[in-house]
């Protein structure tokens, strides 16, 4: 969040340190900075913003830990399908499992996942692929999915049964019979 407010000791230290800047830019960036030591010294808190313009808001360690087990259960989920027989993964709705990217509402999630593959050279499944969800629904799917995996985590197996993938699947039809009900509901109280 970019701060409303500074106490004069924070604005002489970031005047202190855009000064020292100052030295070592090229002329573009001199001139930024001269104008951002300004909005400091002369105390324009309504131009804030600009010193700040180029700081992102802190995402949360939650949604790095929702990311992190997200990405632990696809694994485990993805290499259970490996092993698994073709003739029993004929028999499962694997599309269902598919892992969908994070939706534009959930960007610090979608950030998040992109740094990790894109930059920590993480998660190398996912590197190259379109990480971007389109559906708004994605977070709940992967939440319903996180139940099933961590009740699973217990047994401690090292790979999914065909049994315990069609958990997952039974657990999103859950999810999408509880949508198609709340839809009904919103539609019903939408007529009255």
């Amino acid at each position: 969040m970019i701060p409303t407010t500074l106490t004069l000791e924070q604005r002489q230290m970031l005047i202190n340190q855009f000064r020292l800047l100052l030295v070592v830019e090229n002329e573009e960036q001199q001139e930024q900075l001269a104008k951002r030591i300004e909005i400091l010294e002369k105390g324009y808190t309504g131009l804030y913003p600009k010193v700040f313009d180029q700081l992102y808001e802190e995402i949360p360690i939650s949604v790095y830990n929702d990311v992190e087990a997200i990405l632990a259960m696809y694994k485990r989920i993805n290499e259970s399908v490996r092993n698994l027989p073709i003739s029993e993964q004929e028999l499962l709705n694997l599309a269902s499992l598919e892992f969908e990217g994070f939706d534009d509402n959930n960007e610090m999630y979608y950030h998040m996942m992109s740094y990790l593959v894109d930059r920590m050279d993480e998660h190398h499944d996912y590197r190259g692929r379109n990480l971007r969800s389109h559906n708004p629904l994605s977070m709940v799917k992967y939440n319903k999915m996180l139940a099933v995996y961590n009740r699973l985590q217990i047994a401690n197996s090292s790979h999914y049964s065909s049994n315990e993938l069609q958990e997952f699947i039974d657990a999103l039809i859950e999810e999408v019979n509880d949508e198609i009900k709340e839809n009904e509901l919103d539609e019903t109280e939408a007529g009255k």
